[in-house]
């Protein structure tokens, strides 16, 4: 090939790659900041209205602002029935929440908001409209049910080659719970289960490779659900005596010494055995940590845990094993088969890893998420080893 042919090659290439660069210019126009609400909010099934609506507004990223300066405590919030038209009006508590009722609300207010039961099967918007006039709509259609059974999940095999079998509970010793039922239970827990004669079974939580290592570790029972009826199962786990206090326990192994009792858990640190959450599941090793994190601390040092905890599946059956729990002894476990705008919710980046990308919401112009969901709820007792 002669050096004119070579130049032509060459120049023939410069302009096809001129090209395709033009063809592939990037439009990096900076977007402009618009001022948003942020509404969060949600319903079950076969219960008054029990969580409330938190309303805020956004800010810049570079916006030098408190965040308790973001709350909205004027706005109009009001939940409506499609099919009836019937409207629920939500009244304000402060730092941006809101309720339909108040302590001080009359007994008519009360009637109305006992009366508003939210239904399996029908659709609802939640309007928003803050004192500027700006205003958002979201809509969600509640799930029909929430059907679940224990789930055989047979025998596990530790990574030491132990084979150990899983439990099966009992989960159907709160079906058909009452709205009044289940303030009950909130209120005296022991007395309930004594005074109505629930079973409850017990699973014992223990330490160990075996045990405590990861999602992986043995399960202490299983639960089981139509997973193709159901977009995302929010699960939540409330310790029904987390707030028990009493003294640390013993632990002959404890190189901190009390002159009364001997060696003892020194939960926060101080060196005495003083008053502690009693019923907290404490563990400082390393692969606690990280699964776990650190433990907030109250005052005086004491440690705690976020009560209750959650987390999302999507697959049954389900193994339940010691990350479901933070504390001993009577545990109130809700499975939520959740509406579609939740699902979408956390199919975005509703934990902000990415700062640029926002959770898909269903608030037109707004950001947050409205969703409903049908629950099934059973009662279980976690033990000591």
């Amino acid at each position: 090939m002669g050096v004119l042919d070579m130049n032509q090659k060459f120049l023939q290439i410069i302009v096809l790659c001129s090209l395709l660069f033009q063809s592939c210019s990037f439009e990096d126009s900076e977007k402009s900041y618009e001022e948003r609400l942020v509404v969060f909010g949600s319903i079950s099934a076969n219960l008054p209205v029990i969580d409330t609506v938190l309303v805020s507004k956004t800010a810049e990223i570079n916006e030098d602002i408190n965040a308790s300066q973001l709350w909205i405590n004027n706005a109009d919030v009001k939940l409506i029935d499609d099919s009836t038209g019937s409207i629920l009006r939500y009244y304000n508590l402060g730092s941006g929440r809101y309720f339909p009722i108040t302590d001080t609300s009359g007994i008519q207010t009360y009637d109305k908001y006992l009366n508003f039961v939210i239904r399996p099967g029908s659709t609802y918007k939640l309007v928003v409209i803050s004192e500027m006039g700006d205003s958002v709509i979201a809509t969600t259609t509640v799930p029909t049910e929430m059907n679940m059974r224990s789930a055989d999940l047979g025998q596990y095999v530790c990574p030491d080659g132990t084979v150990l079998p899983v439990d099966s509970i009992d989960i159907k010793n709160l079906e058909n719970l009452s709205f009044a039922e289940l303030m009950q239970l909130y209120a005296n827990p022991i007395n309930y289960v004594s005074e109505n004669n629930i079973n409850v079974d017990s699973v014992v939580y223990r330490f160990g490779e075996c045990y405590t290592k990861s999602f992986a570790s043995y399960p202490m029972f299983g639960v089981d659900f139509d997973s193709e009826n159901y977009e995302t199962i929010k699960i939540l786990t409330y310790a029904l005596e987390a707030n028990k206090i009493g003294l640390e326990p013993l632990d002959t192994l404890s190189s901190i010494l009390d002159p009364d009792s001997g060696g003892f858990f020194d939960y926060n640190f101080n060196g005495i055995r003083d008053s502690v959450l009693v019923n907290l599941i404490y563990d400082t090793t390393l692969g606690f940590r990280i699964w776990k994190g650190q433990y907030p601390r109250l005052t005086n040092n004491i440690p705690y845990r976020i009560n209750p905890w959650q987390w999302n599946i999507e697959e049954a059956p389900t193994p339940i094993m010691w990350l479901y729990f933070d504390y001993y002894g009577l545990q109130l476990m809700t499975f939520k088969a959740t509406s579609e705008s939740y699902f979408n919710y956390f199919s975005g980046d509703p934990v902000g890893q990415n700062i640029y990308l926002l959770p898909d919401s269903n608030f037109e112009d707004g950001l947050g998420v409205f969703y409903s969901s049908n629950e099934y709820r059973f009662l279980l007792n976690v033990v000591r080893e």
